[in-house]
């Protein structure tokens, strides 16, 4: 004789069990949201030419090199910034240094949220 419920609860932890493992897996690979390329754009909204853009990870201590390539953007003017975020995540920090001094900070942007969208940097 069978035990009361014994079968059917064994499946039913089983597909439980099943359906938790894929659920996590599922949410782990949304977080870290592989994509292909992204692209935005920056716009000069301040006073002074636009002289260096640069991203970092929000946990690295140094920036990274400059987006701008030595060029610099004039008030008034953009560019497009091209990236490819890894799997490390979205989630970068932004930092442009115009020629007057100032600067202008950004951090734990998610950038992949901003495909086809203008930031304007002041100084």
């Amino acid at each position: 004789m069978a035990e009361p419920g014994g079968t059917a609860v064994r499946k039913r932890f089983i597909v439980l069990g099943l359906a938790a493992a894929v659920s996590a897996f599922f949410g782990a690979a949304v977080m870290a949201r592989p994509v292909g390329e992204v692209r935005f754009s920056i716009q000069n909204g301040g006073s002074s030419d636009l002289s260096a853009f640069s991203l970092s990870r929000p946990t690295s201590e140094a920036w990274g090199m400059d987006r701008l390539g030595g060029a610099a953007i004039a008030p008034g003017g953009s560019t497009v910034i091209v990236l490819q975020p890894s799997l490390g995540g979205c989630l970068y920090d932004m930092k442009a240094s115009f020629t007057s001094g100032g600067d202008a900070r950004l951090f734990a942007v998610d950038v992949c949220r901003l495909n086809g969208a203008e930031i304007i940097l002041t100084d």
